[in-house]
């Protein structure tokens, strides 16, 4: 059966994509090329364990993504520990500075872990979603409060 890429990470990738272009001159970002699904599919099985869907999409789009000078970056699973248990899959972090973006192995949910304080998401979307805050608080810090229309001009108008 062939590997479909969910429409909202898809979505959420392209935005992430045109942000990223459009904020190039202030700041650095890389998307690496797709992962193949087979590569995908033999980590899961190799480590017994799926990993969400949206997820994997993210991956069938980027094997690997440093965005806005490593804000955020997404890249292939690792298995890691939290609380000293091999119980989590860390899929990315945050701003470099320790905090870590993971998967409970147990019940598959996205979360996560900074300085002992944990925050979950409702899934991978939503940890997009959360992110692009920051995405757009440095659109609007370069570019203007006219940021949006400026976006717009040049991306929405393909």
């Amino acid at each position: 059966m062939k590997f479909e890429i969910d429409d909202t990470i898809k979505e959420q990738f392209d935005y992430y994509q045109n942000m990223c272009s459009l904020l190039s001159e202030f700041k650095e970002s890389k998307f690496d090329p797709p992962a193949e699904i087979e590569k995908i599919e033999q980590w899961e099985k190799e480590n017994d364990t799926t990993l969400p869907y949206q997820y994997k999409s993210w991956l069938a789009l980027s094997e690997y993504s440093w965005i806005l000078d490593g804000y955020v970056e997404f890249f292939l699973p690792q298995i890691g520990s939290f609380d000293d248990d091999n119980d989590v899959i860390v899929i990315g972090s945050v701003i470099g500075d320790g905090e870590e973006i993971l998967i409970s192995r147990e019940s598959g949910k996205i979360f996560s872990f900074f300085d002992g304080e944990t925050e979950e998401y409702n899934d991978f979307d939503d940890l997009l979603s959360c992110l692009s805050g920051y995405v757009e608080d440095s659109a609007k810090e370069f570019l203007g409060d006219d940021w949006v229309a400026i976006y717009n001009e040049r991306f929405e108008s393909k």
